[in-house]
This record gives C-alpha cells, sequence and structure tokens, in this order.
C-alpha cells in the first residue's frame, strides 16, 4: 500500500505544481497586459495627491514606485483568482467525469 500512497501523492503533487505554473503564467500575461491601462488611469489622481501631501520632491520616487505597486496589484490578484478557478474548475470538472 506504501507504494501505492506515494504514487497518488506524487500524482497530487504533480497536478498542484501544474496549476501553480500555469496560474502563475496567466497571472503575469494579466499582470503585464494590465499594469499599462491601469496606471495610466490612476497616476494623475497619486502624483496629485502625492505632491498635495508631500511636496513635488518626491514625485519622481511616487511614480515610480506606484507602477511597482501597480504590476505586483494584478499580478496577486489575477493569481490568486486564477489558482481558485483552476482548482474549482479541475474538482468541478472530476466530479463531473468521476460521479
Amino acid at each position: 500500500m506504501a507504494g501505492k500512497a506515494g504514487r497518488e501523492k506524487a500524482a497530487k503533487s504533480i497536478f498542484e505544481d501544474s496549476i501553480v505554473l500555469l496560474a502563475n503564467v496567466l497571472a503575469f500575461a494579466a499582470a503585464l497586459l494590465g499594469t499599462g491601462p491601469v496606471y495610466s488611469w490612476s497616476i494623475g489622481w497619486v502624483y496629485n495627491f502625492s505632491v498635495t501631501q508631500y511636496g513635488s520632491g518626491l514625485a519622481g520616487l511616487i511614480e515610480f514606485v506606484w507602477i511597482a505597486v501597480v504590476a505586483l496589484t494584478l499580478f496577486a490578484f489575477a493569481r490568486a483568482t486564477l489558482t481558485t478557478s483552476l482548482v474549482m474548475g479541475g474538482l468541478a470538472l472530476a466530479a463531473r467525469i468521476f460521479a
């Protein structure tokens, strides 16, 4: 029985690793495509707020930090959403096939 349990664990690990890899690749693509539009849409407000609150000396740094924040936020949100969707979709498919 130990051999069968080991194979099942290995198969589960491969499935989980594949889901994570697929979610990472798709999240990277979503962040790559979404960062520009979201940054363009939000930088005006962020720039005006930062100049009002902190002065114009930090404006360049805040612009640089803001693009990183936008990219990382989009990546994290897309990865969480895609991972959950892929796992739930896989479970629904498995339940439908094996039920």
